[in-house]
This record gives structure tokens, C-alpha cells and sequence, in this order.
């Protein structure tokens, strides 16, 4: 089974049902489908191979998923970057993963160029949406529209997504087209996805979230998505759309949800097509919970995983929220992420992968058929994840008699503001680059809207000095706005232990020890 088989068989059975919307633009599955021929088509004509990687920089528009659908049925590999990414960024993704062609969005051109030299760049095409004369337009009314003879299999390298990590420098995960296609499922039950249900999509294109909880489910089922700009989420846009286009899902996370409560369009707007609303990355606070059910009704589902296991592990479903907000109901159980999804093992382990007791705090792994394929040219780090058959997530939880998994703490030191996540060892490397700092040390800071905040702890040079906000201007320059220190705290001396390793944990607990947990 197949990616490529699902796209095709969409298009056989309802070439007339309505696949995307994307402002005014809408496409059936069968326009859909010969536009994605096409693009295969038209990257085997400028010299692509099976299991080259094809780099896509853009905004949410269908192009995106073109481009995901042409790897599924020519076999090529899908490297979406983050749009937020600075050129840096940029050439690191794209020179690591070696890809071979890259799709730029018009407003991205710029950066992309910027980014230098790129050696294994053959070509580069421009994606202007909407506009018939775009580079990209004309490239795929060059090319064939007839089905593409590639004969892809379930093995076959589906896309490789970069993510954050301790190590400062953004992993690649990879995926094959099989646990993409083992994935699905975990997204159509637990979301409770059918043929009619219409996907408002908020995350980019570049999150794992988007390619294996909402493009690839749609295939099984032939359902549709709706994209909406993700640079500004903006909650009565979001309204907006849910009522014009009959929204049944759209996952966000909860500082969208918050924006949403507030907007004085919410008592104005019909949402009663919404089926199901998915929120995830940071808890939400039950007054807030209480509120959403109130303007919804029985919706929510709370969902935890990682870009390593496809997307969704586990989730607390409809009818955990029900039960909890019931008089007398476990109002703590809203504290949990749920159980584990469908198809999906997880444990609760100590340091030699033994099983903690009920209660106990331990290391969440993973097993299943869904879990990634490794680390993209990093051996060591993938052999590091993934030992004695299980993927070690590197997430602190725990887990009680009946399954709930409740997170406590993050083994490695990766913030996670607003689903983002921060390598903190990036920004402290960024940090370091300022000739005034000595020391430098970047935790989450607890924040109401956003989870976290980057907040950095410096220590200055004798004789040098600097202010916090010319310190983040000056990460500003190399990485990422919402990658730069929110806050910095200035000390003479950062705390270290017996061996001169600077103590974050005595760091974070400045802001979290009133918080009772060490993430939000």
C-alpha cells in the first residue's frame, strides 16, 4: 500500500469532489491529480531521479501539496523548509539534505538567493499562486499530464522533515511511504475523519502536522482542506472560514484557541459543522477548556506526539473531556495527553528501559509501524533514538493504571513556544557570537499565551557590555525571530556544578518552580 495509490484512486473515484480550496482558487481531485502528473512529469524532464530531494519554500498554498503528491507518486523525496527560516537556515537544510531542485515561493526568492551557493541545486523554480504566468504555471502546462509509470512502493523515501533538537542543529527526520500510510489511520479514527469532512489547515507546510494529519488522511478518504495563511493566525479569519466553507476539523494550538475565545465574532458566527477541534503542544488551562465546549460543544481532542512517530501517539479524547467536566467528573484527567493512538505502543521506562511503576516519572518511547526511518545522514543519532526496538522521545511523563500519559518535564532541552519548537543550544550558539558574552544558558520561560518563551541567562566579559535588547537584535540577525531570547537575565556568574557544567535545571527553576511541572 501505497501514498501514490490513495492520490490516484481519489481522482478515479470522485475526480468531481471538491479537494482544495485555497483563497478563490478550488480544485477538484481530478484538476488536483493532473497537476501533480504534471510537476512529476516536469521534475523527470529537468533531470530528477528516484529518491532525489526536492526543497519546497512557500507559503500554505495547494502548491505545497503538489509537491508532497509528485514525491508519493515519482518516487522523490519532499523537503519542505520552514517559510520563517533565515538564509542560513536555508543553505543548512537544503545543502544537508542535498536536494536537487528546489520550489520557492515569489516572496521567498529573495532568501533563497541570499543563501548562497547551494552545490547540489540543479535548478530552481518560482511558485507565484494564482498567477498563470508564474514560472511554476508554465512549467506544468509544459509538461505530460498522463499518470506517471514510477512503480513506488510502501519503502520508498516519502519526505524528510527538519526539526529542532538538543544537539543545536535541526535533525532530519525521514519517513517511507509506509508510515505515512500506517499513520493515517491513528488521524482518521481518533479525529473521526469521513469523506465529508472539510479541513481548515493552521500549520505550515513544513510541520509534520500538515503532511501526515491532514494531507495524507484526506487521500484515504478523499476528504477536503481549506488553507488559510499560517504567518498570522488570525482568529476571525479563522471564523470566518469555519462558516463560509462548513469546517468539520482544524487542529490549532492553544494560543490560536485562546485568540478564538476572545474574538467578538465568535457569538456571531455558525459553527455548528464543526465536528471535531484538535489543540495540542502545550496544556490548556481547563477554565479555557470549559469555555471551548461551552461555544462548541463536545469537540475537543488533545493531541501529543513528536515528528519521529509520524505525528500523533496518544490523545485525550471527546469523551475523556466529557467525562472530566461532568459534576464530580477528574477535572485533573484535562492535565493528561490522553492514551495511546491507534496502532501505537508506549512505555514509560527508567535509565536501563525498564518499566516504571504507575505513577513514577519516566522516559516516554515509542514502538510501532509509523515510527521514522531515522535521522537523515546522522548514524549516531538515529542509532542514539532508536535502541532495543523502541523510539526514546526524550519526553519526561507519567503513566497510570489506566493508560493516561501525563508529561512532566523534557529530558532534552528543546522549548516549545506555541508548537514551535526551539533548539535552546541554537540560540545559546547564536548568543555566544556576541564578543561581550562569556556564558550563556536559554530556557523556556513560562508563558500564559504561548507555553514558552525563549529567556536567556548571560554572564558578560570583564569590561564589555550589553544590553538585553541589543543582544537580541543581534541574534535576530541569524536566526528566526521567534527563535531569539524573549527576555535575558544578567548574572555575574551562571551556576555550574562540580564539573563546570552550567546547572539549567537551577535556571529554569527561577520561573517554574511556582509552576509545579518543568514544561507547559
Amino acid at each position: 500500500m501505497t501514498v501514490a495509490l490513495w492520490i490516484r484512486r481519489c481522482a478515479q473515484r470522485w475526480p468531481d469532489k471538491l479537494a482544495y480550496v485555497d483563497g478563490e482558487r478550488r480544485l477538484t481531485f481530478g484538476q488536483f491529480n493532473e497537476r501533480v502528473n504534471r510537476q512529476v512529469h516536469g521534475l523527470l524532464a529537468a533531470g530528477a531521479v528516484r529518491g532525489d530531494r526536492i526543497a519546497t519554500l512557500t507559503n500554505n498554498h495547494v502548491e505545497c501539496v503538489e509537491a508532497v503528491a509528485a514525491a508519493a507518486k515519482g518516487g522523490f523525496v519532499h523537503v519542505p523548509i520552514n517559510f520563517r527560516s533565515v538564509p542560513r537556515e536555508i543553505a543548512h537544510v537544503v545543502d544537508h539534505c542535498g536536494a536537487t531542485i528546489v520550489l520557492v515561493e515569489k516572496e521567498y526568492a529573495a532568501k533563497l538567493a541570499d543563501a548562497g551557493a547551494l552545490r547540489s541545486v540543479k535548478r530552481v523554480i518560482t511558485i507565484d499562486p494564482g498567477n498563470p504566468e508564474s514560472d511554476y504555471e508554465r512549467w506544468l502546462a509544459g509538461s505530460d499530464a498522463a499518470e506517471p509509470t514510477v512503480d513506488v512502493t510502501g519503502d520508498d523515501h516519502f519526505f524528510i522533515c527538519y526539526t529542532s533538537g538538543a544537539t543545536g542543529t535541526p535533525k532530519g527526520v525521514l519517513h517511507q511511504q509506509r508510515q505515512s500510510v500506517a499513520h493515517a489511520p491513528v488521524v482518521v479514527v481518533g479525529y473521526e475523519f469521513t469523506r465529508d469532512t472539510k479541513v481548515l489547515l493552521v500549520y505550515p507546510h513544513n510541520s509534520i502536522a500538515s503532511i501526515n494529519m491532514f494531507y495524507v488522511p484526506a487521500w484515504l478518504l478523499g476528504a477536503c482542506v481549506v488553507f488559510t495563511d499560517q504567518r498570522n493566525f488570525n482568529a476571525d479569519r479563522w471564523l470566518e472560514l469555519v462558516e463560509r466553507e462548513r469546517i468539520t476539523h482544524s487542529h490549532l494550538v492553544p494560543t490560536m484557541l485562546f485568540r478564538v475565545l476572545e474574538s467578538p465574532r465568535l457569538r456571531e458566527t455558525d459553527t455548528r459543522s464543526i465536528v471535531t477541534i484538535g489543540y495540542g503542544s502545550a496544556p490548556m488551562p481547563t477554565e479555557r477548556i470549559e469555555r471551548l465546549q461551552a461555544a462548541f460543544g463536545n469537540v475537543l481532542i488533545q493531541g501529543y506526539g513528536m515528528t519521529e512517530v509520524s505525528s500523533i501517539a496518544a490523545y485525550l479524547d471527546k469523551q475523556d473531556h466529557l467525562e472530566a467536566l461532568r459534576p464530580g467528573g477528574d477535572r485533573a484527567r484535562l492535565n493528561s495527553c490522553g492514551r495511546a493512538a491507534f496502532g501505537t505502543e508506549l512505555r514509560v521506562v527508567d535509565e536501563h528501559d525498564r518499566d516504571v511503576q504507575p505513577g513514577e516519572v519516566g522516559e516516554i518511547v515509542f514502538r510501532g509501524p509509523q515510527v521514522m526511518t531515522g535521522y537523515w545522514n546522522d548514524p549516531e543519532k538515529t542509532a542514539e533514538t532508536l535502541r532495543n526496538g523502541w523510539l526514546h522521545s526524550g519526553d519526561m511523563a507519567t503513566l497510570d493504571e489506566r493508560g493516561y500519559l501525563t508529561i512532566v518535564d523534557r529530558k532534552k532541552d528543546l522549548i516549545i513556544s506555541g508548537g514551535a519548537n526551539i533548539s535552546s543550544r541554537e540560540v545559546e550558539e547564536a548568543l555566544y557570537r556576541h564578543p561581550a558574552v562569556k556564558e550563556a544558558s536559554v530556557v523556556g520561560k513560562p508563558d500564559e499565551e504561548w507555553g514558552e518563551l525563549p529567556h536567556a541567562f548571560v554572564s558578560l566579559h570583564a569590561g564589555r557590555s550589553a544590553t538585553a535588547a541589543e543582544l537580541i537584535a543581534f541574534c535576530r540577525e541569524s536566526l528566526s525571530g521567534y527563535k531569539c531570547p524573549n527576555s535575558i537575565d544578567f548574572l555575574d556568574e551562571l551556576p555550574k556544578n562540580a564539573l563546570g557544567k552550567i546547572l539549567k535545571s537551577d535556571l529554569r527553576a527561577r520561573y517554574w518552580a511556582a509552576q509545579g511541572r518543568q514544561v507547559n
